[in-house]
């Protein structure tokens, strides 16, 4: 199943889904990869091979597409709070269209309640939900601070997402420690450097 509520969806782009994910053409797929590069795909080694790529990429490296970022948010709960919350070091990791081999690691993400507060689990799987899918990490980092903007009714929002992208890892002029730093605002964030401070430093800090 996909994620059907318009208002739930990330942003129209050419890489959202037009149809369910196909296990069957999946695993055909793996199989005609494999012969493709010379490999038999019924050998002891390689029998199970597409249907365990199949699993991986249907449940961890596709499974955003089946869900709705604003619904797996939820609504949150009424407070008055104002304080800035911050969640570090949450593990991500997508899919780069342009090679099909993952990126991976940290969304940093920050927020000022603007009447309603949310679970720090819920923020996480919110942030699971769009990373988990064929994306651009810019998108990724503009796409966790618009949900938490418009479904998550903050004042303010803040992300900073630090990844290893092996298509540039893997390149021909490689040095194997590169990494790539994406940050977006939304709301106060956006117009206030000492926010923004405040943010960096909490994140830096041990």
């Amino acid at each position: 199943m996909l994620c059907n509520d318009p208002e739930g969806q990330l942003p129209r782009r050419e890489l959202e889904p037009r149809r369910p994910f196909d296990p069957a053409a999946f695993e055909q797929a793996v199989r005609d990869l494999l012969g493709a590069c010379g490999i038999a795909s019924d050998s002891t080694h390689t029998g199970k091979t597409p249907q365990r790529v199949r699993e991986l990429w249907q449940t961890r490296l596709l499974d955003g597409y089946t869900q709705c970022p604003r619904e797996v948010l939820g609504e949150g709960f009424a407070d008055p709070s104002t304080d800035m919350v911050i969640i570090r070091d949450i593990a991500i990791h997508g899919i780069c269209p342009h090679h099909l081999i993952p990126f991976h690691g940290l969304a940093h993400v920050a927020y000022l309640p603007g009447g309603r507060l949310h679970g720090f689990g819920r923020i996480s799987r919110m942030v699971d939900v769009i990373s988990h899918r064929m994306t651009y990490q810019e998108w990724m980092t503009r796409d966790i601070v618009d949900t938490l903007m418009d479904a998550g009714h903050a004042s303010g929002v803040a992300c900073v997402v630090d990844a290893q992208q092996l298509c540039l890892l893997l390149g021909e002029n490689r040095r194997g420690s590169e990494r790539v730093v994406t940050q977006a605002f939304g709301g106060k964030f956006d117009s206030d450097p000492a926010l923004q401070s405040r943010f960096f430093s909490a994140i830096r800090s041990a």
